[in-house]
C-alpha cells in the first residue's frame, strides 16, 4: 500500500501529512508522509519524527521550534499545527526525498 501512495505522491507532487499520535502505531505502519510529534522542552524545542514521503519507510527525527527556528543546525520552524503543519525551511531527506511540508501537504521540489 505504501508503494501505491508513494507513486501517487510522485505523480501528483503532493502527499497529505497525517499525524499519528501513538508512537508505536507510527513506527509499525510507516505510512509515507505520516509524522509523530514528541512534546517539547521548556525552550519550545520539539522533535518532529516523520516517515519519508518517498515511501521507503525510513523514519527520521528533526528538531523543530514552536513558531521559531532553533539556533542549532539543522533545525526547522514549525507552525505548531498538528492538522496542517508547515515546516521551514525545506526538508531534505538525503538520497530519498527533498521538498516542503506546507499546510499539511508534503510537496516535492
Amino acid at each position: 500500500m505504501g508503494d501505491l501512495k508513494a507513486a501517487a505522491a510522485k505523480a501528483s507532487g503532493s502527499l497529505r501529512a497525517i499525524n499519528i499520535v501513538d508512537f508505536d502505531a507510527f513506527k509499525k505502519h510507516r505510512h509515507p508522509g505520516s509524522y509523530h510529534v514528541v512534546p517539547g522542552d521548556a525552550r519550545g524545542e520539539w522533535f518532529f519524527c516523520y516517515c519519508c514521503p518517498c515511501g521507503c519507510g525510513v523514519i527520521a527525527p528533526i528538531t523543530v521550534g514552536a513558531n521559531f527556528k532553533p539556533p542549532q543546525s539543522p533545525s526547522w520552524n514549525w507552525n505548531v499545527s498538528t492538522t496542517e503543519p508547515t515546516l521551514t525551511p525545506s526538508v531534505h531527506h538525503k538520497g530519498h526525498w527533498h521538498g516542503w511540508l506546507t499546510d499539511g501537504y508534503w510537496r516535492s521540489v
